[in-house]
């Protein structure tokens, strides 16, 4: 199939033909509402920003307990209509764990998004009301990639969300769904 073919609006495309295609692309692609989305690339500093954030998560979590996922991982937003690539993803989800499937995650705990000036709408507001779906989602973490601002969204016991921002001058930031805190230093080191 031609990837034209599958992305009009007279063909949405299934999740199986989404899989499919996403596994022989050459450029990944989100889908929602059935629709490709085309993922463009990133810079040096939203990687460093992403590798960073990595290996900050995988030395403080507990090994076993939690897994962590990068940009070329999905998540499932709805069960067959949205699929989105986070730029880091963390879930402690026996599902998720168990490694049922090997191209997607279900139940994120956390999610991290790496702004820059053209994602920045896209990430703190169009993905994030679709994130706010996902019943497991308890932090969504902005990480601005050209200034050092770091927002964190809380999700309260009645659903609603509250955010604070976090500046070097809080030196740290916390990731209240995992119990650990993040310095700001660290996750901008060799970036700003």
């Amino acid at each position: 199939m031609k990837e034209d073919v599958l992305t009009t609006a007279t063909h949405p495309m299934t999740v199986e033909e989404y899989l499919a295609f996403e596994e022989r692309s050459e450029i990944r692609h989100e889908l929602v509402n059935n629709q490709l989305i085309p993922m463009p690339g990133t810079t040096i500093f939203h990687n460093a920003i992403c590798i960073n954030l990595t290996f900050l998560l995988r030395t403080l979590l507990k090994k076993g307990m939690f897994r962590i996922v990068q940009e070329n991982v999905k998540i499932q937003i709805s069960s067959n209509r949205d699929y989105t690539y986070p730029d880091i993803a963390v879930t402690c989800d026996q599902e998720d764990l168990s490694n049922q499937n090997a191209y997607f995650v279900k139940h994120p705990l956390v999610i991290f998004e790496v702004m820059s000036k053209t994602s920045r709408i896209e990430d703190s507001a169009d993905k994030f009301i679709r994130y706010k779906i996902i019943e497991s989602l308890r932090n969504y973490i902005l990480v601005d990639s050209e200034k050092q601002l770091v927002e964190v969204r809380v999700k309260l016991e009645n659903g609603d969300w509250e955010s604070e921002t976090y500046l070097p001058s809080n030196t740290r930031f916390p990731l209240p769904a995992l119990g650990i805190e993040l310095s700001i230093a660290d996750v901008y080191e060799g970036v700003l």
